[in-house]
């Protein structure tokens, strides 16, 4: 292999980039990007106002749309991924992190 891989598509690409690279920045940064696939935002609800939000950032985002020329706004909830790259790969929350701690 020359240099650190573009794409890494399946578990033992992660693992590979560690045998070969060590704990550097750019497996940090490539488990880190695993990890990050772990939640994802979806619609929670339409808002009257942005200070009617449920709860703070990171948990809730609140966003304003625009629609058919009238801005509206919208809360959206950090939810777990079942379908995110972490999962797919076969990997867990925990080894990822454990990965990214030694980094």
């Amino acid at each position: 292999m020359r240099g650190f891989p573009k794409v890494l598509n399946s578990r033992q690409d992660y693992e590979n980039i560690i045998s070969d690279f060590g704990y550097t920045a750019k497996v940090k940064r490539a488990y880190q990007g695993l990890f990050n696939t772990a939640k994802k935002y979806e619609f929670d609800k339409e808002l009257a106002a942005e200070s009617d939000r449920t709860g703070p950032e990171p948990e809730y985002k609140v966003m304003t749309q625009e629609e058919k020329g009238t801005e509206k706004i919208v809360q959206f909830k950090l939810v777990d991924n079942p379908n995110g790259k972490i999962f797919r790969l076969g990997f867990t929350i925990d080894e990822v992190q454990e990965v990214i701690d030694q980094c």
